[in-house]
């Protein structure tokens, strides 16, 4: 066997039904084997791409030893499995995260270039796994497809991909404005707020790419001689990635192009605004909107700019306070004809003076150009507005913060955004240390107006020390009263608005404050408030305070899985209710004999039907 010549080895190992674990078997079975396996880079580079494809393009060219890589990339999932096996102990009580908190995070970023890549891919497959588990009791946290563990690794997930994402910004700053290009800001912005998708600027551009090929089909059709189709492969390449000073072509050929794209985009792929749901946040983000083919008017004009950029023409983004449209000039010259087009309403021209509203009338110079930075800026705007108006009172403040930290990546000056982040911080009891330290390290217009929110933190930090309950003590198990009919983890219905929820919470009699009573008018249920209230997790995404006597079990969970805090509390779904975590169980564990009883009579009216 000794004899086994070498490229037969290979050809046997590199075989893509062999696993990594295989081969490190196979090496283990004699001295031969095992020099020939260690001393082979072929096989390891085989193995780590098959088992990763995804880090082909990263990786492919390096001149680097694959065997150390596989063991670096396992080594780094069992840290990542270790440190989020410690999360749900650590910050059970916490209802957000700070990012100082996670600072062994940022210290594995540093190790060096690729752990980022790996840790996304790690953390993206712990997040996306659907795996059922069935089993009525607490799983352990590692079990595939625990609510929990994806919880926190959505967690770590978000604040990895930010911290990346925070030196891509300062790199795409530094970039001189002609290579500034608006997809790529926007898709900076759409990974930001989505760090669960895989969103690239290469698919972005690909799919700009085939709308511009269709309107070179489309302009073929009716314009043959346009010299668009004698342009250099050379020249298309650059306009993709550079904007344009002034349009490749002569007026009347522009007029073509316009013409056509318009009719393209507007008619045939039936690009629009959307009207219905105007502050979604999927109307900022371009990858949605290339999906979809919806948005708001900034998003629906980086992708029209996009594509025009592709075929020689110059489209200035234009932000008016109210509106956002593209501002198209067939020429250099002052006198030439210029108009507006409003990609929002079908693409309509909207021609200088012919415009009801006077905002978009006069000179072509009263409104500036907007800068790529500016443009971005305004997109964050965009989703602190959505953040405010969709958010649920007591639902989840994520999104919020997000676009609020943006806004301070890409404006640091925005007091405004600072003091809302600021109050954010302090509501929900996060470190506010590092947001004090930024303020004083940045030159404001208004200096006074900074030293006010440095001085509200340092006063806020004097007088609430920070609620480290679930960081470093005990969850003390409560105590049911013989009031309470139902447990952690039921699923029930609401008898009068008629939504969907599972319980995480409870309190014998109503513990809210007398003013949330007058406003919620606790004072006209039958019993009052002597009696249990629970807290619940809805399927809009909010979380309740409901009295007891307007709930109803119900196995009907409808969409309250897609409530993002449904994994702090429960690690799955097991036939008629959710199932707690460890912390959970420990904290409730009487609920579990109700919650199992529940079940058992479910059980025996679906055998009884």
């Amino acid at each position: 066997m000794e004899r086994l010549p070498v490229e037969v080895i290979e050809n046997i190992l590199t075989f893509s039904k062999i696993s990594v674990q295989d081969v490190v078997n196979f090496s283990l079975t004699c001295r031969y084997f095992y020099n020939v396996v260690t001393k082979n880079n072929k096989i390891w580079k085989t193995k780590l791409f098959q088992k990763w494809p995804q880090l082909k393009n990263l990786l492919e060219n390096k001149h680097i030893i694959f065997q150390h890589e596989v063991r670096y990339i396992y080594e780094l999932r069992k840290r990542t499995r270790d440190l989020l096996e410690k999360m749900p102990a650590k910050f059970y009580k916490r209802y957000e995260i700070s990012d100082s908190d996670l600072y062994e995070w940022n210290n594995i970023m540093h190790e060096r270039e690729e752990v980022y890549n790996y840790l996304v891919l790690d953390l993206m497959d712990i997040v996306n796994t659907e795996a059922p588990i069935k089993s009525i009791e607490v799983v352990p946290l590692t079990t595939p497809g625990n609510k929990t563990f994806q919880y926190y690794a959505n967690k770590v997930l978000r604040y990895v991909r930010q911290l990346y994402l925070s030196k891509i910004w300062k790199d795409y700053i530094s970039l001189p404005q002609s290579r500034q290009i608006l997809e790529v800001g926007a898709v900076f912005v759409a990974q930001w707020c989505q760090p669960n998708i895989e969103i690239t600027v290469e698919d972005i551009s690909r799919k700009l790419d085939l709308i511009a090929d269709e309107v070179k089909s489309a302009l073929y059709t009716f314009y043959p001689n346009h010299p668009l189709f004698k342009a250099s492969e050379e020249q298309l390449n650059l306009w993709r990635i550079e904007n344009r000073e002034q349009n490749e072509w002569k007026v009347n050929e522009c007029r073509q192009l316009i013409t056509v794209m318009r009719e393209v985009l507007f008619q045939q792929l039936r690009f629009s605004g959307n009207n219905h749901s105007y502050y979604m946040p999927q109307n900022s983000f371009i990858n949605e909107v290339l999906d979809k083919r919806q948005g708001l008017p900034i998003t629906l004009a980086i992708v029209f700019e996009g594509v025009a950029r592709r075929l020689g023409l110059r489209c200035e983004p234009i932000s008016f306070p109210a509106h956002f449209l593209l501002r198209f000039c067939e020429s250099l010259d002052p006198d030439s004809d210029w108009y507006y087009i409003d990609v929002f309403n079908g693409g309509q021209i909207v021609r200088k003076g012919a415009c009801p509203h006077s905002r978009f009338s006069g000179s072509r110079d009263l409104f500036p150009v907007a800068t790529a930075v500016q443009v971005i800026e305004r997109m964050a705007n965009n989703l602190e507005v959505s953040a405010r108006q969709h958010a649920h009172p007591n639902g989840k403040i994520t999104r919020l913060r997000s676009s609020l930290e943006l806004l301070k990546l890409v404006n640091p000056r925005d007091i405004s955004a600072l003091v809302s982040l600021a109050r954010l911080y302090m509501l929900h009891n996060m470190d506010t240390k590092p947001l004090e330290n930024f303020l004083l390290s940045q030159e404001f217009e208004v200096p006074e107006q900074a030293q006010r929110v440095v001085h509200m933190l340092r006063d806020y930090e004097a007088h609430h020390a920070r609620n480290d309950l679930g960081l470093f003590g005990q969850v003390e198990a409560a105590q049911r009263s013989p009031n309470l009919h139902y447990a952690v983890g039921m699923v029930m219905k609401h008898m009068t608005l008629n939504y969907k929820c599972v319980i995480y919470d409870w309190d014998p009699v109503c513990l809210a404050a007398a003013e949330w009573q007058a406003q919620n008018n606790v004072d006209k249920l039958q019993l009052k408030d002597e009696q249990p209230f629970y807290n619940v997790l809805v399927e809009d995404g909010s979380h309740r305070y409901v009295a007891q006597e307007n709930l109803a079990p119900t196995s009907d969970r409808e969409e309250i899985y897609l409530n993002e805090d449904v994994g702090r509390h429960f690690s799955h779904y097991f036939e008629t209710h959710y199932v707690p975590n460890a912390e959970k169980e420990k904290e409730y564990p009487a609920d579990k004999k109700i919650r199992h009883w529940f079940h058992h009579q479910k059980k025996l009216e679906s055998f009884d039907l």
